[in-house]
């Protein structure tokens, strides 16, 4: 089994993903869904799915092109994160890629006056999933807790 991955900065990344496709409830994105999936499952130990990761990740990465030549420049974002979660099985860098493409999509999907709050709230929730030894690979310190959103719908 090739491990030039970390599967534990994989298995966050896909849960990040996973986190950011739940917010666009009514555009469920198959590739997306199966690159989140393929992460899950090499992160999980299983031997044959690093070639899946590979698969899936591209496929994503077709799909997510695909939304946005249809204007969907949000969810195009949050299948991104997916592929960039499947190819993170190569390459762990791509694992904060990924998270970095969810806080984009779900800021895009905000309202102004709620950006501000819902990319604090969004990178604080990535850094309490991560467990405790990595944190420090991808976070320079601990996000704040977020502030009060500056309006309400």
């Amino acid at each position: 089994m090739d491990r030039s991955g970390d599967p534990v900065l994989t298995a966050w990344a896909a849960e990040v993903a996973a986190h950011a496709l739940a917010q666009f409830p009514d555009f469920a994105d198959e590739a997306a869904n199966q690159a989140v999936a393929a992460a899950k499952q090499w992160a999980g130990g299983d031997a044959d799915a690093l070639e899946a990761c590979r698969d899936a990740a591209y496929e994503a990465h077709l799909s997510a092109r695909s939304l946005t030549e249809a204007g969907y420049h949000a969810l195009a974002t949050c299948v991104r994160a997916a592929s960039n979660a499947a190819a993170s099985a190569d390459d762990p860098a791509l694992a904060e890629a990924a998270a970095d493409y969810a806080l984009e999509a779900l800021t895009m999907n905000s309202a102004p006056c709620e950006q501000q709050y819902n990319a604090e709230a969004e990178r604080r929730w990535q850094w309490e999933q991560l467990p405790e030894p990595h944190r420090a690979q991808l976070f320079e310190t601990e996000p704040p807790e977020p502030g009060p959103a500056a309006c309400a719908i």
